[in-house]
């Protein structure tokens, strides 16, 4: 039977059985002396049943939950053994892993699990959202909701830039990264990741949208491995100030391009002091 779920709002509108715990053994590399091993460690994060575009079947985490694994392990709601997996694909950049059952345990892992699908669009500031995982504190599945309060760049910890990513109010403690993120419409719109703790604030936590695993997923499913992330080659800075905006013809906002790298793939469209209101469509 499956685990009850923690949470205050209940959680008789989703069922748990398509996110799995994940186990992990790290050996870090010992680099000042590599003929010697780090001592090892031990991890626990989530990972849950995807259906990408192609209608395959993958199994989603967190780059950081399987960073240097010597051992993956997977275990099903409810159940005590645990099935070894391996790492396929890594994207340190939008922190995100993919994982995959050994052949000969796959039929059964598989078995009754339905795959969740992905949420395209966005969510809106306010929203209703809902986070399942496996965080410290127990064993079973556990849920906690929360609304969106921001949906802008921010630093990803596990990688050395900034990607999109949604703030939001619902609790995310180690053990939860990886797992499923939805909206009321129980669209899947994105991976929890990482929370805020500096001791000033309290339950600001951060989801890889659903737009940036759809890239990492194609990326994958069209190379066989990480294919990265674009960089835009040029500079820029908001139009903060009314009186730039007017002085660029710009009263209705956007970005002023400071500087564009002459080798970028910009340099072909882009020039400096030119105005960007949109990109894809979305401003």
């Amino acid at each position: 039977p499956l685990p009850a779920c923690r949470t205050a709002g209940g959680c008789d509108d989703f069922d748990p059985g398509a996110v799995f715990r994940v186990l992990t053994t790290h050996v870090e590399p010992y680099y000042t002396m590599p003929w010697s091993t780090s001592p090892q460690t031990t991890s626990a994060a989530s990972a849950f049943a995807l259906i990408d575009a192609t209608g395959g079947r993958l199994l989603l985490t967190n780059a950081h939950a399987v960073h240097h694994a010597s051992l993956v392990e997977l275990q099903r709601p409810g159940e005590d053994s645990k099935l070894l997996a391996r790492v396929v694909c890594q994207g340190p950049e939008c922190d995100l892993a993919l994982l995959e059952v050994e052949p000969g345990d796959a039929e059964a892992f598989w078995e009754g699990v339905e795959p969740l699908h992905l949420g395209g669009a966005l969510p809106s500031l306010n929203d209703r959202v809902k986070v399942c995982g496996y965080p410290v504190g127990g064993e079973n599945a556990s849920v906690t909701e929360g609304v969106v309060s921001r949906v802008e760049m921010q630093p990803y910890r596990h990688g050395l830039g900034s990607l999109l990513a949604i703030q939001i109010d619902a609790a995310i403690n180690p053990g939860n990264s990886g797992g499923p993120v939805w909206d009321a419409r129980r669209r899947c719109v994105g991976v929890a990741f990482q929370s805020l703790r500096d001791g000033e604030t309290e339950n600001i936590g951060y989801v890889i949208p659903a737009e940036v695993v759809e890239h990492f997923v194609a990326g994958y499913r069209r190379s066989g491995r990480y294919a990265g992330f674009g960089h835009h080659g040029f500079a820029w800075q908001p139009l903060d100030s009314r009186a730039l905006s007017e002085a660029l013809g710009a009263s209705q906002g956007g970005v002023l391009v400071k500087r564009v790298e002459p080798t970028a793939p910009a340099a072909r469209v882009l020039k400096e002091r030119d105005v960007l209101t949109s990109i894809g469509g979305r401003a």
